[in-house]
């Protein structure tokens, strides 16, 4: 007898909130200063699931991190992203990317902490961090091929760059802002920073 349409959805319901339990799981991690550090033991006590659970719905630690990093960037309105690519006015563009980057430092700042400290212990941790931020670097270096071929600053393409991917990382957002501020808070200053790099 095939099995009712409904039971596949049960099931598939199911294991979405399972899913959905573990990442959430993970985000509280990251936001309590008390808590243990990152793992996915860790991770799996919190959600009150087998440490096995967690890597059969996420195949591997990695897999987990990937989900992980997309809730935050969800979180933090990334999604408007691709409205700053459509900007026509490639300088907006630049002021919109270091804004975007703001808010979300701002939003999981207490989870970057975290998560940073934990990559220090972690070559799968940091390594997904790495691969991570190379998204920030591919969205600066189409701002700057926008800027023309010979942007006028005095540094080689391949440096502005780098250093402006430097500017929009966090731990310069982070050490800008200091105790008394927020990453955001520090936006203009940013802002500044890079109309100096890409010499306009």
């Amino acid at each position: 007898m095939t099995p009712r349409p409904y039971q596949s959805v049960q099931r598939s319901q199911a294991v979405d909130a399972g899913r959905d339990r573990i990442v959430v799981a993970a985000r509280e991690l990251l936001e309590d200063d008390s808590a243990e550090p990152f793992s996915i033991d860790a991770v799996a006590q919190r959600a009150g699931v087998a440490r096995m659970t967690v890597y059969n719905q996420f195949e591997s630690k990695a897999g987990l991190l990937e989900v992980l990093f997309d809730s935050l960037a969800q979180r933090a309105g990334m999604g408007q992203m691709a409205d700053i690519f459509r900007e026509k006015d490639v300088l907006h563009a630049f002021d919109l990317y270091v804004t975007l980057f703001g808010r979300f430092w701002t939003a999981n700042r207490r989870a970057h902490r975290r998560l940073r400290a934990a990559a220090k212990q972690d070559p799968v941790l940091d390594a997904a961090i790495v691969q991570r931020n190379e998204r920030r670097r591919l969205g600066l270096t189409e701002l700057v091929r926008r800027l023309g071929k010979s942007p006028p600053t005095a540094l080689p393409r391949k440096d502005v760059v780098g250093v402006l991917f430097v500017l929009l990382s966090f731990d310069t957002f982070d050490a800008l802002a200091g105790d008394e501020r927020t990453p955001l808070d520090v936006v203009p200053t940013i802002q500044r920073l890079v109309r100096l790099v890409i010499g306009r």
